[in-house]
């Protein structure tokens, strides 16, 4: 945002002439010296409060009102319930840009911080539930944000993409991922509620058995899971492939992550067919691959157990493949 483009240093001047409280000349003189070239973070050093503060008292004066009706703390003593149709806009388009673009040092937009945000900016009273629904009603939902590697490529990842809707513009095709996920007997703690006061702890043993799994999910939700004892191989990787080639009997686009198994010519060879096409996932980009959630429920439900026998692992696994939630496959791609 441009602070106090439409003021002039000379307006502001007049303003402070006619100002006696600390608080609203303390805003003037901040002003002033913003439209002099001195940065908020500098201001915010002066005045020994936070960046956001700065903000908030450009973002009071940069309005419509006259500067004798924004400076003045006396309207503000009985602050007001609603915002103004045109202030509302200007609240829904800040809540869809991240929390740092006003100056608020938070990652994303809670109640607590709208409540805020809106206190300090507009004057107004809002309660948590209202900031909540005043959230939604801006176009916001409650999420989980996915995790995303830092040393992720966002233009290989935009050239995943455009490959992928080739292909599928290219062939009337069914897309499949796959991936891998190895998992032990030994027990992976987690987090849960235990009672207050106890120490809890869950059982482990020096065993180091364990099971691979090739997983593959469709964009229609249809899942299926290959498990077997030993290391992934190109040649599991083919015969998993052509095992879901004949399950569809029907033209099938694979999405596939870098690993050497599904690299290797065992299975790229296998684009010479006319039924098949691969694309490859960009490096660092786990959370482009449905499939991962289907481990991370399968690691919910296997966490803070302990298996003393194989049998028991593998039997734990199956069932908790059986009952993973369906995803909406159509967010990843």
């Amino acid at each position: 945002m441009d602070h106090l483009n439409e003021i002039s240093v000379e307006e502001l001047q007049d303003a402070l002439d006619n100002v006696d409280e600390k608080k609203p000349t303390q805003r003037l003189l901040a002003a002033i010296a913003y439209k002099n070239g001195v940065t908020q973070t500098e201001l915010a050093e002066w005045y020994d409060v936070q960046r956001r503060t700065i903000y908030s008292w450009l973002k009071r004066l940069d309005t419509d009102e006259s500067l004798e009706q924004a400076v003045p703390d006396d309207k503000r003593t009985e602050r007001k319930r609603k915002l103004s149709e045109s202030r509302q806009k200007d609240f829904e388009a800040t809540v869809h840009e991240p929390p740092e673009a006003v100056v608020l040092n938070a990652p994303a937009w809670t109640p607590a911080l709208a409540q805020e945000y809106l206190e300090e900016t507009y004057g107004v009273e809002y309660s948590i539930p209202s900031c909540r629904r005043s959230l939604k009603e801006a176009g916001l939902s409650y999420q989980k944000p996915r995790r995303k590697a830092a040393e992720a490529n966002e233009n290989e990842q935009e050239t995943f993409h455009e490959e992928l809707k080739k292909k599928r513009r290219e062939m009337d095709a069914t897309v499949v991922c796959i991936d891998q996920t190895k998992k032990s007997v030994q027990v992976e703690p987690r987090a849960a509620w235990f009672p207050r006061g106890t120490r809890p702890s869950v059982k482990h043993s020096g065993q180091r058995n364990w099971t691979c799994l090739l997983g593959a999910i469709t964009e229609d939700g249809d899942r299926f899971f290959s498990r077997f004892e030993e290391y992934v191989t190109a040649k599991h990787a083919k015969h998993f492939i052509l095992a879901l080639c004949k399950e569809f009997e029907e033209d099938l686009i694979f999405v596939l992550d870098g690993a050497p198994y599904f690299q290797a010519s065992a299975v790229t060879d296998l684009a010479a067919r006319d039924d098949l096409a691969f694309v490859t996932l960009p490096a660092y980009s786990p959370e482009l691959n449905p499939v991962e959630e289907c481990w991370r429920q399968l690691q919910a439900s296997l966490s803070n157990r302990f298996f003393d026998l194989l049998d028991k692992l593998t039997t734990a696994i199956d069932t908790a493949l059986d009952q993973l939630s369906v995803l909406k496959v159509s967010n990843y791609f």
